[in-house]
């Protein structure tokens, strides 16, 4: 399986936004180092009332959640996203 949606779920901020730039950068080392294409949908989800189906608060935010599964809650580490978005990427 590959990556198929990447949603973030948090208020609008600069944080999210920079969160943002960071997932479109990796998926872009990937694709450069595998030489194909990732046809992946972002989703950014303002509402933290959604987040509780995930079992989570909002003080849990930013959530990143990779083909309906939450891999983040809270801090996300640059280099641990690339990892799981490459290991997403090989199943």
């Amino acid at each position: 399986m590959s990556i198929k949606t990447i949603e973030v779920m948090c208020l609008p901020c600069p944080k999210c936004e920079q969160l943002r730039d960071k997932i479109a950068q990796v998926i872009k080392g990937i694709e450069m180092q595998n030489k194909v294409k990732i046809p992946y949908e972002f989703k950014h989800t303002q509402h933290l009332k959604d987040i509780s189906k995930y079992s989570l608060g909002p003080s849990q935010a930013p959530v990143v959640i990779i083909n309906g599964k939450v891999e983040f809650a809270g801090r996300v580490e640059l280099p641990v996203l690339k990892m799981r978005l490459e290991a997403v990427n090989r199943m």
